[in-house]
């Protein structure tokens, strides 16, 4: 997409920075996914150890938000960019907020996991793993996405056929979702008829709520990615992509 050889609309230093400003973008997604592995193995295995790394890598993630904030005020100030450079400026610039949103869930469960482990508690969180594994396998996949729409060049990613392999990722993307929140709604109706103490059941079902949500975020990053390449608006439904708002514009 940012290949220098493939774009006549902005100059080498617009485009140089655009391209550092994407890639910074994607690195915070990087750090959000280390975070959730974190997290995943915190939780099964019982680790207030790993739960407090993730705390303390929270701040980092705080630092990068800003400073992203920062750039993409100047780029979009002073960028002069047009058609899928503008879109992706504006794309990256919610995603940044999508992945602080995410950081903040892995820093929220965390601490449940600490708490968790103060309080007497029979449930067994590996009974939780599929949905774990569910939203661990949707993150990288949207990240691929990403990585797939900044380095692939922009002549290619015009194409019919490149432009369905990112909807098919998307639409994966929906599907793991719906299979995530069949699952966390399955374990809180267990957890809601076991025998488990109030205090301990609610902790868990907290982290479930958690999930939920940031299962959701991972869909609205392919929905941002869609937007960027198309410059329509498409919105997860059940299993399948629709399409929730279009402009009419001309891609470029």
């Amino acid at each position: 997409m940012f290949k220098k050889e493939n774009v006549i609309q902005i100059n080498s230093i617009s485009l140089n920075r655009l391209t550092r400003y994407l890639n910074n973008v994607l690195r915070m997604g990087r750090i959000v996914q280390e975070m959730y592995y974190k997290f995943g193995d915190a939780y099964l295995e019982r680790n207030d150890k790993l739960a407090k790394e993730i705390i303390n890598q929270d701040d980092r993630l705080d630092f990068i938000e800003a400073s992203l904030n920062y750039e993409s005020v100047i780029l979009l100030s002073s960028g002069n960019y047009t058609g899928i450079y503008l879109k992706a400026c504006f794309m990256s610039s919610k995603l940044v907020q999508i992945f602080e949103n995410m950081g903040d869930i892995c820093e929220k469960n965390s601490k449940l996991i600490i708490e968790i482990l103060k309080t007497p508690s029979t449930v067994n969180a590996t009974n939780f793993e599929d949905s774990l594994e569910l939203t661990k396998e949707n993150l990288s996949i949207v990240l691929s996405s990403l990585s797939d729409l900044i380095n692939i060049k922009a002549v290619k990613l015009m194409t019919d056929q490149v432009k369905e392999s990112f909807f098919e990722k998307a639409k994966k993307s929906c599907i793991l979702n719906e299979e995530v929140r069949g699952l966390i709604d399955a374990y809180k109706s267990y957890l809601y008829k076991s025998k488990e103490s109030i205090k301990s059941a609610s902790l868990h079902i907290e982290v479930l709520n958690n999930l939920a949500n940031f299962s959701d975020f991972i869909t609205n990053i392919s929905e941002n990615i869609i937007w960027a390449l198309t410059g329509e608006l498409y919105k997860c439904r059940n299993n399948d992509l629709e399409l929730f708002y279009f402009l009419g514009e001309e891609n470029s």
